[in-house]
């Protein structure tokens, strides 16, 4: 009897993707004016509830999970697609910050430690962060099954070494790495494409996002989860509002209601986003309202509807090389962060391969590739760049 499993099913009435495709209803959610939403709201809220007692969610609709879909369509008659986005992400809002606020209650531990795919939802996180009862939190950025193999080791080690220290996370760049011998084999298996190697690509690429260009980066290791954090990630200039539309029709053809998101150097989170804990947030797993600079010099990384953001913060210890390219950009343009999407054709994983990484360029309109240290465009001459090994 899960709050998410009511969501999962809700994504599905929708006409979405169930298990997957979630977020979109959480990206539209904030189209719908409160006051239409409420009718929908009451609907829901007859389906579910937590047991304060038992800090259990309950289904109290009288119907099994595989039954709502029948259920809303009698319930839902004549309500509006988002409306009813509104009125679920409200809903799951308001029970997981009670069930947080309950929890902290019943322990008297105020440090929460968040995993599991309901925390991929990054309003809701934001709402748990600001509850006055939370002293620390942390927010696992895989939210898969795979944090429940994380979890158990965590436990056995408490259990074999009681008095031992847990370290904190840190970057999560733990995937694949390529040198430029490695790229540049690959590399020949490709013509119809112009390739310059260079000492200082992180400044050309920060020139070259000034200049309006959108660019695929593929560098250093690959990410770990479901982000991209500049190593395996399209990028942009975040001040205007009309690259959404290019990178949608250069490569990742998004709903239109979708948000794109920041990196933000560190040092200039402040100027940015609404954060009164301070909280680190270095792996896009919580949105943040904004402040009126971000309007300007991030819009086209924030929400179009309600302006928040879902942030990478960049600390330079943990990617030298990233740091450096928002560097060189806010000292070309003097905005402290650069829109980043994850590099991929829409529907596909994210790339990890040097060749991943070619295919997926020669297949999109991006203006240019940036894998390790070559900079790569292609050739006028050549409309679509051949891989020799076809």
């Amino acid at each position: 009897h899960s709050i998410s499993e009511l969501y999962t099913q809700v994504t599905q009435y929708l006409g979405m993707k169930p298990m997957s495709h979630e977020y979109k209803v959480m990206g539209m959610a904030p189209y719908a004016k409160k006051e239409y939403a409420k009718k929908t709201y009451d609907v829901f809220k007859k389906y579910f509830r937590l047991n304060t007692d038992s800090m259990c969610f309950e289904n109290v609709s009288g119907h099994w999970k595989w039954q709502y879909l029948g259920k809303f369509q009698k319930d839902l008659q004549g309500h509006r697609f988002d409306n009813i986005a509104s009125a679920i992400q409200t809903l799951f809002e308001e029970i997981i910050t009670e069930w947080a606020k309950n929890c902290i209650i019943k322990t008297g531990i105020k440090n929460v430690v968040l995993s599991g795919g309901s925390f991929m939802n990054v309003k809701a996180n934001n709402l748990i962060l600001n509850l006055p009862e939370v002293e620390n939190l942390f927010i696992f950025p895989s939210c898969g099954d795979e944090s429940l193999a994380i979890g158990a080791a965590l436990v056995k080690y408490l259990e074999l070494k009681p008095d031992g220290e847990i370290e904190p996370l840190g970057p999560i760049y733990f995937g694949t790495e390529f040198s430029d011998d490695e790229i540049e084999k690959v590399l020949q298996k490709f013509s119809g494409l112009i390739v310059k190697k260079m000492e200082n690509i992180e400044d050309f690429i920060a020139q070259e996002l000034a200049n309006g260009k959108v660019i695929g980066r593929f560098a250093g290791r690959m990410e770990f989860g479901a982000r991209a954090l500049g190593n395996r990630s399209i990028l942009a200039d975040p001040r205007n509002r009309d690259v959404i539309k290019k990178i949608n029709e250069a490569i990742k053809n998004r709903d239109f209601w979708m948000p794109f998101a920041p990196s933000i150097l560190e040092e200039r989170a402040d100027d940015y986003i609404v954060n009164p804990k301070g909280f680190y947030a270095p792996y896009m797993i919580m949105a943040f309202p904004t402040k009126t600079k971000a309007h300007s010099d991030l819009l086209a990384g924030l929400h179009p509807y309600d302006l928040t953001c879902r942030p990478q913060i960049v600390r330079k210890e943990w990617n030298p090389k990233y740091y450096r390219l928002l560097k060189k950009f806010e000292e070309l343009t003097g905005v402290g962060g650069v829109l980043n999407t994850s590099f991929n054709l829409h529907g596909e994983p994210i790339v990890c391969s040097p060749k991943d990484a070619l295919e997926t360029f020669i297949h999109s309109s991006l203006d240019a590739l940036a894998l390790g240290n070559f900079y790569i465009t292609k050739n006028p001459k050549f409309p679509l760049p051949l891989r020799k090994w076809q």
